[in-house]
């Protein structure tokens, strides 16, 4: 924990207007005291920001940290995400009610990394057994309902993975996970980038607010965006006007480039950019956000305000997470990441193993949160 640092020559950006300018930001006691281009702070520790960028912390919308220790798929909050430039992550529904509380022993209150949670209405969660929902016992009404009324502000939404890998009848499951949702008034998010129900029919079920993960896993003919002409489903249009969340959520097996390209040239992007990491993708496809962030970059052109917009500024704006910040302001608690761009060639696979080589890559350096700073890997 430092008194106060400086982080010094960087180049402040904006990640809702892409406005750039060369910054000295100090924090005094956890808080952002001072922006200037030049600040003198002969007592204050120094971050030498040189030839990088300055945005607010990044935010991972969908990741699983929650099993941590536990479980191969858990993730540690601080090797894996503070060190990797992430300030604010959500586990999306790793745990059920068997095991949610456990877990809230083992992190509440014992990380420096900002989160919130999503509860699978599996009572057992993602990763304790082949299949999440095998019979209709895997499901206790009453403890979900129990549960999210009990931990309301933590848990954000409900999800279920219904991909015939996880669940033994799909159509009986997303009944569960939409009933409880209206019943609670939270919202839901649901896994089916493999899921023979199909998009028309999957997307029935999610209202303004509800989340698709996996938009373009291109796994399931049936669960495609785009159609065979090349031009959007008219279901999923429909679906974003109401105001359905449709996420990147890359993930092992959920992200394909031929899939992005197609879309994307049908002039179709996912509403959040995600990474889905969990212990099982550390190593690749995945890797971290910064990596899920270069694979969008490189594939649309956009700038990287534009992709940072995305993965951070838009998720807490569709999410309504209203605790993390989108800009860095003097007054606020520090929230930023302190990042490079690489050039040369970076190349990277999808979720089916096919390579595209980028020209750029982003780098996180330094993760900033209060008064503590993470140097990252």
């Amino acid at each position: 924990m430092l008194k106060q640092y400086l982080v010094k020559n960087g180049t402040l950006l904006s990640i809702l207007n892409g406005e750039e300018k060369k910054s000295d930001i100090l924090v005094t006691d956890g808080v952002v005291t001072e922006i200037a281009e030049h600040i003198e702070a002969p007592e204050a520790d120094v971050i030498d920001a040189e030839g990088m960028y300055v945005s607010t912390g990044w935010l991972d919308s969908h990741c699983h940290f929650a099993n941590w220790g536990g479980d191969p798929v858990g993730i540690s909050p601080v090797e894996d995400l503070l060190r990797q430039g992430v300030t604010y992550a959500l586990d999306l529904g790793t745990l059920g009610t068997d095991n949610y509380e456990e877990y809230r022993k083992t992190i509440l209150w014992r990380t420096d990394l900002h989160f919130r949670n999503f509860l699978n209405i599996s009572k057992y969660g993602a990763g304790v057994r082949p299949m999440d929902f095998t019979c209709p016992e895997d499901i206790d009404r009453d403890a979900v309902i129990a549960m999210a009324n009990k931990y309301r502000y933590e848990l954000m939404g409900l999800k279920a993975r219904i991909d015939d890998k996880f669940c033994y009848d799909p159509v009986y499951v997303m009944d569960q996970l939409r009933s409880l949702g209206d019943e609670l008034g939270m919202r839901i998010a649901v896994h089916a980038p493999r899921s023979r129900i199909g998009i028309e029919k999957l997307l029935t079920y999610l209202k303004k607010g509800d989340i698709l993960c996996h938009t373009l896993a291109g796994n399931s003919d049936v669960m495609r965006v785009v159609n065979d002409d090349g031009t959007v489903k008219q279901c999923v249009l429909d679906a974003r006007e109401r105001g359905v969340i449709f996420d990147l959520s890359h993930g092992s097996n959920a992200y394909s480039y031929d899939t992005a390209e197609a879309a994307w040239k049908a002039g179709f992007f996912v509403d959040t950019v995600s990474s889905d990491l969990h212990g099982r993708n550390l190593n690749g496809p995945v890797f971290n956000l910064g990596v899920v962030m270069t694979k969008v970059h490189g594939l649309t052109g956009k700038p990287w305000w534009w992709v940072l917009n995305k993965t951070v500024a838009e998720s807490a704006r569709l999410l309504d997470i209203t605790d993390k910040q989108t800009e860095i302001t003097v007054g606020k608690p520090a929230d930023l990441t302190v990042f490079r761009i690489e050039t040369g060639e970076f190349t990277y696979l999808d979720s089916k193993k096919e390579s595209r080589t980028f020209s750029e890559k982003a780098t996180a350096v330094y993760a900033c949160t209060g008064a503590k700073v993470y140097t990252c890997r």
